[in-house]
């Protein structure tokens, strides 16, 4: 028997809390309580909590213990109506109390080390894991927090008010730990983006201007208009909206990476971020369309156009190589025969979804000059001891045996160099 106050059926008490325990680490942990209340398959059950966080990998929660750090990981992220209503600033006493209550049942489950629960089960059999991470990107200090708090309280019910604040600052859900996220057809939170500092990117101060102007525009909830950044490869486009996060995240950015094949259902996914206080960037990087696909259509009802209206907490950024997005042939100008009668009618069509963003801002390949700018810079942000002569020789010579001029080609090249350099 375990000497311990957890009840196996703890999560058919929890009134607000309940789907904390929805996941594998914590099904196998409500199967282990069961079996010591029992006495029956304690072994096996234990070991299903070991495989089940050994598979779950580091929660953000720092914490010396992964069942720990898991559960206080799912607690702090949880979207229920307490969370949702203090990031809302509308919390009345009722969920306050409630989520007093379900916190104290999770307290004695957060009891439950794995030295203890192996104690129980039998000498000999392995240990779960102890890690965890200190946070879940940028957005993760808060909850590392929080989480810290939490483990150090002697009465979790008693911290129903400190965390009604942490969501009110931190958000609910998804968004109080991660301001990069993915959509595939579900929501995920993205826990090491590719982050990237705004500041590195030089020699495009015009293009930077204007969507960092957009941006701001959009976060003070003012008009603000989907942007389609058009330019040459490898020229900061899909870099400058990355760190568009980075930068404004605590001013309630997140920006959300669309991926190609789930530009279909983009209508759930507004519906999903329609009432939530943030300011969402949906992201889709490389963006064109074959002639031959259907989706352009769709897309380009979704952007502007269908009787649903976008949620003014959504806009949407777009980059791509392709200026209109959808190929263009001269046989859709100059109709021959064979082709279609209204042939202007089929050109207006595809011209018509990239003039649904609002503004294009383009991004041109860099002048030599302000190529070794880039390369400058970014050799001393490596801190990349190197004659400025002898940098800019071997980056000249980069670009013209390797690629093209662009700030890719100097991360490429000083990659390289700091390998010769420091290797």
């Amino acid at each position: 028997m375990l000497n311990v106050s957890a009840d196996p059926q703890i999560h058919n008490r929890l009134v607000l809390y309940h789907r904390v325990l929805e996941s594998a680490p914590g099904r196998a942990m409500m199967g282990y309580l069961a079996a010591c209340r029992t006495g029956r398959g304690v072994e096996e059950a234990y070991l299903a909590v070991v495989r089940s966080l050994c598979q779950e990998g580091p929660a953000a929660a720092p914490q010396r213990d992964g069942w720990q750090n898991h559960l206080l990981e799912r607690v702090l992220t949880d979207e229920n109506p307490f969370s949702t209503g203090a990031a809302a600033g509308m919390l009345p006493p009722e969920l306050l109390q409630a989520a007093a209550y379900d916190l104290r049942l999770l307290q004695t489950l957060f009891s439950l080390t794995a030295e203890h629960c192996r104690s129980a089960a039998g000498s000999g059999l392995p240990m779960w894991p102890s890690w965890g991470r200190t946070s879940a990107g940028p957005a993760g200090g808060a909850l590392a927090a929080m989480a810290e708090a939490l483990a150090g309280a002697p009465d979790w019910g008693r911290c129903a008010q400190d965390l009604a604040a942490y969501h009110r600052q931190s958000g609910a859900g998804l968004f109080c730990s991660y301001w990069y996220l993915q959509w595939t057809g579900q929501l995920d939170g993205i826990g090491d983006p590719d982050l990237f500092d705004l500041d590195d990117l030089v020699g495009i101060d015009q293009a930077k201007a204007t969507v960092l102007r957009n941006t701001e525009q959009f976060l003070r909830g003012g008009p603000a208009n989907n942007l389609l950044l058009y330019g040459s490869r490898g020229t900061g486009k899909s870099s400058m909206v990355r760190g568009l996060a980075a930068r404004y995240g605590s001013a309630g950015l997140r920006l959300v990476a669309v991926a190609r094949s789930a530009i279909g259902s983009v209508g759930e996914l507004f519906r999903r971020l329609r009432n939530e206080p943030y300011r969402f960037v949906l992201f889709l990087d490389d963006l064109s369309f074959d002639e031959a696909e259907a989706d352009y259509k769709a897309f380009k009802s979704m952007v502007e156009g269908t009787l649903e209206q976008r949620p003014a907490n959504v806009t949407l950024y777009a980059t791509t190589n392709r200026r209109h997005l959808v190929p263009e042939r001269w046989s859709d100008r100059h109709t021959p025969d064979t082709a279609e009668v209204h042939g202007q009618d089929t050109m207006e069509e595809k011209l018509s979804l990239a003039d649904r963003f609002g503004i294009t801002v383009l991004f041109t390949a860099p002048t030599q000059v302000d190529y070794l700018a880039i390369v400058e810079h970014m050799a001393e942000v490596r801190g990349l001891q190197v004659p400025r002569e002898v940098l800019h020789e071997e980056a000249l010579r980069w670009v013209m045996w390797q690629n093209a001029r662009s700030g890719r080609a100097a991360r490429q090249f000083l990659d390289d160099l700091e390998g010769r350099y420091k290797g």
